[in-house]
């Protein structure tokens, strides 16, 4: 493994390799790199972005979709006071199309460490990149790509959650250090299931049973029956996505756990955003949010997307005094059955790989945490604290009782305020 980015296109020795090699590099000379830095560029470029969208294979990159990235510069803002910018790398042909689209972004650490991360961190789940290209052509396209980003004066190139079957995947293993942690996301292959009663069919007479019960017993407490939609007014999604958050947050506090993600304050603002973005442009990502209620009060919620026929469940919630119910259990069912009367073939339940999601899974997708030194300084980043000092310190902070967590989340809540 290389200690810092070297050109990506192997030597090689026949002769047909090296003229294969030099009719590539004779394209990627008509190749344009540029990198947009502000929200305003994001917007004209977004056309392109979606006609790229389209022409590409795939059905995991809903994370680099130009609805994603737009909700989230309209979320966050860009004023020169922000910690992050976007930098998003777009590799063009000779007429101006996009071939590949790299949604990234500059954050600055503490020390004057200067990191690329994945546009939207810690919003977006999955690092990976939008492309046409494979094979050399793709290889001398992310050498392109990276060079241009060398000269952005960053330390690190800083990937998190990349799929071992992404286009990333690919050229991470080879080319990326990895932090060693093997993290994983299970997700649910619906194609299977013509009608959504056929999912029963997985479950043994036991699982059934329960899930019976789960309902049966929200009936008999509530007094009605629960009933299980989907929401897509545009003020009903604000108001639903704050009781979804407020709830999440409780419970995550109840455990002594912790979300970059959804104790920041831009985060309902970007869950709307992507509401109105998703539903703005007819193909692309989707944005999904279901409820569980009963009468006009909310019990539990999904926040999902859906993207080239495959559903993720981006974050569910439920109130905290309902918890001994397992609606959560109840709402997943529901969820996936939804799915697969939409048409959707494939459940995505995200990283990590809990143990609670396995039920509702049939596969584990490997994923894992990369980074690339672009200087001395991100060399010793890289390796002194990704790859040894912060996987260390998550193990031993979820070894800890969630007690003693969520001490630790009350002064560190405490000491914000």
């Amino acid at each position: 493994m290389p200690h810092v980015y070297h050109d990506i296109i192997d030597s090689a020795p026949a002769v047909s390799r090296r003229g294969r090699a030099h009719a590539v590099r004779a394209e990627v000379e008509t190749m344009k790199c540029a990198i947009l830095q502000s929200s305003e560029e994001l917007a004209r470029a977004a056309p392109a972005w979606r006609r790229l969208e389209e022409r590409a294979p795939g059905d995991i990159q809903a994370f680099q979709t130009a609805e994603w990235g737009l909700a989230w510069a309209e979320a966050m803002g860009q004023d020169d006071t922000h910690e992050c910018r976007p930098r998003v790398v777009m590799v063009t042909d000779a007429t101006g199309e996009p071939l590949l689209v790299w949604p990234l972004m500059t954050e600055n650490y503490p020390l004057g460490l200067k990191v690329i991360s994945p546009l939207s961190d810690p919003f977006g789940q999955y690092a990976d990149i939008l492309t046409v290209l494979d094979g050399e052509r793709l290889k001398q396209a992310l050498n392109l790509a990276v060079n241009t980003l060398r000269k952005t004066n960053a330390d690190l190139l800083r990937l998190r959650h990349v799929r071992s079957d992404s286009t990333l995947g690919l050229f991470a293993r080879d080319h990326l250090h990895s932090t060693g942690e093997d993290i994983g996301a299970p997700w649910l292959d619906l194609t299977p299931f013509s009608r959504p009663e056929e999912l029963d069919g997985r479950y043994n007479r036991t699982q059934r049973r329960r899930r019976r019960k789960i309902h049966k017993n929200l009936q008999r407490y509530f007094g009605a029956e629960p009933v299980f939609e989907r929401v897509t007014d545009g003020g009903e999604i604000r108001h639903q996505v704050i009781q979804a958050l407020r709830n999440k947050r409780l419970w995550l506090d109840e455990k002594g756990l912790v979300s970059r993600a959804l104790f920041r304050r831009e985060t309902v603002e970007f869950f709307c955003a992507l509401a109105r973005h998703s539903t703005s442009h007819e193909k692309g990502l989707e944005f999904c949010l279901t409820v569980l209620r009963v009468g006009d009060e909310a019990l539990s919620w999904e926040i999902g997307m859906r993207y080239h026929g495959r559903h993720y469940a981006y974050l569910t919630a439920h109130k905290p005094e309902l918890t001994d119910f397992s609606i959560g259990r109840l709402h997943m069912d529901l969820s996936q059955k939804l799915a697969i009367a939409d048409g959707m073939k494939a459940f995505d339940l995200l990283v990590p790989n809990d143990p609670h999601k396995h039920s509702w899974s049939s596969h584990v997708e490997p994923v894992r945490n990369h980074f690339l030194p672009l200087t001395l300084r991100g060399f010793l980043a890289g390796h002194g604290y990704l790859r040894f000092a912060r996987s260390l310190m998550r193990r031993t902070y979820y070894a800890l009782p969630s007690r003693v967590r969520r001490i630790l989340q009350e002064w560190k809540h405490g000491r914000a305020n």
